[in-house]
């Protein structure tokens, strides 16, 4: 399952909001700092690069939904999905009451395919999420694990669902070069497409740490994926002969 993206102008409004999310098992993100990186990337993109353009569309294809708090107006939402790639997502504009019929149309013409409350209760957000997600859940990449000798396994299918996209990229970069060392500067390079900063290592470490995370709790060989300091990180000669597409 994709995670979802709140964008919002504070962090701290958004926590009862994100603990009901993250209660539904939904993995989230949300975030100050990349909502003015789309802000000022749509006023410039006029004078952006394909590759930069493709990068950002790359990046938030990972999600799938986003969810705009009521702290954007509505004139920079319209500017965002006028000049950025987030109307292919999902997109739920959150608000403070419910909107009146004419309300409604205006976010459905704003690009805003549905609404939630800021006081939505848990069981109305569950069916909400429900219905607008379901007609993503068949549209994973598709990956196939054999993890262990006696083969496949029930936890192998609980395994895939819990990971991210980009978690899929790095098991396939790291299948790629089964049994050799895949240092982080080149495992950073394959999961962005660009040049490694301090931030993609870290967060290539992250997804490491994420990966290791999910598949000790359930169950998995502890060993699968080791860490070699140093020098980058080494997959399992046990792992499965399947090829992983995380595309």
């Amino acid at each position: 399952m994709r995670p979802i993206l709140i964008l919002t102008k504070n962090l701290l409004i958004e926590q009862q909001l994100q603990n009901q999310l993250q209660h539904l098992n939904y993995e989230v993100l949300c975030s100050v700092e990349l909502l003015n990186q789309l802000k000022m990337n749509a006023q410039s993109m006029r004078n952006k690069m394909d590759s930069q353009r493709n990068f950002q569309k790359s990046f938030l294809m990972d999600y799938q939904a986003i969810i705009l708090s009521e702290t954007i107006s509505d004139s920079e939402i319209q500017e965002l999905i006028a000049n950025s790639q987030i109307i292919k997502q999902i997109l739920l504009r959150k608000v403070v009451e419910e909107p009146s019929k004419r309300e409604k149309e205006r976010l459905k013409n704003m690009g805003s395919v549905d609404w939630i409350l800021v006081d939505n209760s848990i069981h109305r957000l569950r069916e909400q999420l429900s219905e607008k997600l379901s007609v993503h859940q068949n549209d994973e990449s598709i990956i196939t694990f054999l993890y262990q000798d006696e083969g496949l396994t029930s936890d192998t299918a609980q395994l895939k669902n819990s990971l991210s996209k980009r978690e899929k990229m790095t098991l396939e970069c790291l299948y790629k070069f089964q049994g050799k060392v895949v240092s982080r500067e080149d495992l950073c390079s394959y999961i962005w497409n660009e040049e490694p900063s301090k931030s993609r290592l870290s967060q290539t470490s992250m997804l490491i740490r994420k990966i290791k995370e999910k598949m000790k709790r359930l169950g998995f060989h502890d060993e699968m994926i080791q860490t070699i300091w140093g020098e980058g990180y080494l997959l399992s000669n046990n792992f499965s002969n399947n090829r992983i597409q995380a595309r």
